[in-house]
Parts: C-alpha cells; sequence; structure tokens
C-alpha cells in the first residue's frame, strides 16, 4: 500500500468544496474572459494595421515618392454591406416559435407536464418577433415601391 494515498485523500476531500467554488466562478467568468480577449485581439490587429500604415507612408515620403490617394484614403470596403433581411429573419423566427410550441407540448413526463404545457407559451416570444419582422419587411417593401413610382 501506498503510502502517500491516505494523506492525499483527505487532502482532496479538505479541497471537494473549493472545487465547487472554483467552478462556478471559472464558468462564469470564462464568457466575459473571451469577450475581453476578442476586442484585445481585434484592437491590437488595427493598431498593427494602422502602424503598417503608417510606416509605407513615411517610407514613401523619405524615398521621395509621390503618394498616391488610394493611400491616403483607402477606398471603402470592395463588397457593399448586406441589407439586413427582414422576412428571412422573420420566416426563421416563426418557425423557431412554432417548434418550441410544439416541444414545449409534447415534453413533460407526471411530473413536469404541467410546467412544460404552461411554457409552451413562451414560445409566442420569438414566433410574435417573427410576426413583426414580417410585416415590417411589407412596409418597408411597399415604401421602396412608392419611393420609386
Amino acid at each position: 500500500m501506498n503510502t502517500f494515498s491516505i494523506p492525499l485523500l483527505a487532502a482532496l476531500v479538505e479541497l471537494i468544496p473549493f472545487a465547487g467554488m472554483l467552478i462556478g466562478f471559472v464558468a462564469i467568468v470564462t464568457p466575459f474572459a473571451f469577450i475581453v480577449a476578442i476586442v484585445a485581439v481585434n484592437s491590437a490587429n488595427a493598431r498593427k494595421k494602422a502602424e503598417l500604415h503608417h510606416a509605407t507612408i513615411r517610407l514613401a515620403l523619405e524615398k521621395g515618392q509621390p503618394l498616391p490617394p488610394e493611400l491616403l484614403n483607402p477606398p471603402a470596403a470592395c463588397e457593399p454591406k448586406r441589407k439586413f433581411n427582414d422576412r428571412k429573419a422573420g420566416l426563421i423566427l416563426i418557425a423557431v416559435g412554432i417548434g418550441l410550441y410544439f416541444f414545449f407540448a409534447s415534453v413533460g413526463g407526471p411530473v413536469g407536464a404541467k410546467v412544460a404545457w404552461n411554457l409552451r407559451w413562451a414560445s409566442l416570444i420569438p414566433g410574435l418577433i417573427g410576426v413583426a419582422l414580417l410585416i415590417n419587411s411589407a412596409f418597408e417593401g411597399s415604401g421602396a415601391k412608392n419611393d420609386k413610382g
């Protein structure tokens, strides 16, 4: 029998409450840490891109090269931004609402049947948001036709 096993187990038993708190802390802090990391990486990339742009301009000026206007004022992105599609988003949200309704209506069992049956009304939230987006897309579509004609 290993002489380290008993004291090691005793030490682990004392650390179990701490481990539970640590898991909870990590579970709460991790999403926020990822958000901070994403913002930091994007900021560092933007700063590096600006530094390279300034270094290129400085090097061209040191060598006496004329600066093209595209270098001073970079053109906008080549691809135009896609317009948000209200009709597509509305149809997706209505489908999610219908799916949630049938899911909550069929889930349950003897204990949670009443809770799940009452929870099916929560599916109205994405469903009605989808209906509002469809109505908005209809108004925007008719407004664009009236503006043209």
